[in-house]
């Protein structure tokens, strides 16, 4: 609770509204309810100036109560706040509405007959008192000494103004508990917001780590196969993949990269498979422009849709793979394709490839990948993101 209200907005809110408050609340509270008269304004501002007062110190008493809820428990309870300020702001403002009318007392007038039938009539302010006496048989006022009268004392003249602080501290408590709710909700909203973005890129790097030793593992164990049948394209495929280990020590604390170094990543990556396969591998960028595209791409999105091509698909050197990397310039995709040439016999896979992209596009833009097969050809499509996405800055 204190640390809502060091909030700017809150502070601010509170303060708009302790101002507008105490001038509105101080104004109905001396404003007569029919007739009105300007000359008599004095007798009105002692109203406006307790009703003022009594708003300010209302305000105080609330807020303070909130604070205080943070360090006592008990106070935590709404209705027990509510109960200790409707007493709390009763006493207050009988205290000062004695000081008041002490000071202020209130005009008063008496009417009453002398032993003649003779009407006299007495009013004035506290001491200072003016008396008349009223014939009824030259219909004139005549100037008398004030009489001694016996006033009946007025139990209920508070009445009006417990109603009145009581309604005002009421709104006040409400607006109080208002304003401290909404900002509550939105601090808790906003931390939810935060948590859920670690999440998010917790969940992201954890499925691009996923990709790391997928990676790896098949680089190795292809370098281990070219090993036994060919020296020099071992060599070859060795110094692509050190190029391709050097890009990923470099993005490794990135989630994104530029479209020129993940397309230059992508195709290193079939170059090294065109060292170990030779003419049984082609590829292809279909629109040069893919080249000055500009936009990010998740980290290794390009190259493992090419992984995915070689590793589900048959080919030879009679039935050589080709696969065609292609760019929309209006819609700002990517298509990565190829004709579907099936194994007869399908390698065991971890089914990292195609779920891992297309859950690190959602969590990353909340964007999906598209992928189409009419069981002739295999399609990928993948958005280019924004350039304001957070990403790496790579030379292969």
């Amino acid at each position: 609770m204190i640390e809502l209200v060091k909030e700017k907005k809150i502070l601010n809110r509170l303060i708009i509204l302790i101002l507008v408050t105490i001038p509105l609340f101080g104004l109905l509270g001396g404003t007569p309810f029919l007739t009105f008269n300007f000359r008599e304004l004095s007798n009105f501002l002692p109203g406006i100036y307790f009703v003022a007062i009594i708003t300010l110190l209302f305000w105080i008493l609330n807020i303070g109560l909130l604070l205080l809820a943070e360090k006592v428990p008990f106070l935590k309870k709404i209705f027990l706040r509510a109960a200790i300020s409707i007493v709390v702001g009763i006493a207050l403002s009988t205290t000062i509405f004695h000081y008041f009318r002490l000071n202020n007392p209130p005009p008063f007038r008496i009417e009453a007959k002398d032993a003649d039938g003779d009407k006299i009539i007495s009013f004035g302010i506290g001491d200072k008192a003016k008396a008349f006496k009223f014939s009824l048989a030259d219909s004139n006022f005549v100037p008398i000494e004030r009489p001694v009268f016996r006033q009946q004392s007025n139990h209920f003249f508070f009445f009006p103004q417990i109603v009145r602080s009581l309604t005002i501290n009421l709104i006040i408590l409400t607006l109080c508990e208002l304003v401290f709710l909404y900002f509550r909700k939105q601090k808790i909203e906003s931390e939810n917001a935060r948590l859920k973005q670690f999440n998010l890129e917790a969940k992201n790097n954890q499925l691009k780590m996923q990709l790391h030793p997928h990676f790896l593992f098949n680089s190795l164990n292809t370098l281990r196969l070219l090993l036994k049948k060919d020296a020099d394209k071992a060599e070859d495929y060795l110094l692509k993949l050190s190029e391709m280990l050097r890009f990923s020590t470099t993005s490794a604390l990135h989630d994104m990269v530029d479209v020129e170094d993940e397309l230059k990543l992508c195709l290193s990556y079939l170059q090294m498979q065109k060292v170990r396969f030779g003419e049984m591998l082609h590829f292809s960028i279909v629109n040069p422009q893919l080249h000055d595209a500009k936009g990010k791409l998740p980290v290794y999105s390009l190259q493992l849709l090419a992984e995915n091509a070689i590793k589900h698909n048959s080919f030879t050197n009679e039935s050589p793979l080709t696969i065609f990397i292609d760019y929309n310039t209006i819609t700002n995709v990517i298509i990565v394709k190829n004709k579907i040439q099936a194994k007869r016999m399908m390698e065991v896979t971890t089914k990292v490839g195609l779920k891992n992209l297309e859950e690190r596009y959602r969590l990353l833009s909340n964007e999906s990948i598209t992928i189409v097969n009419d069981g002739y050809e295999f399609s990928v499509k993948i958005k280019i993101l924004p350039p304001n996405q957070r990403g790496a800055e790579v030379i292969i």
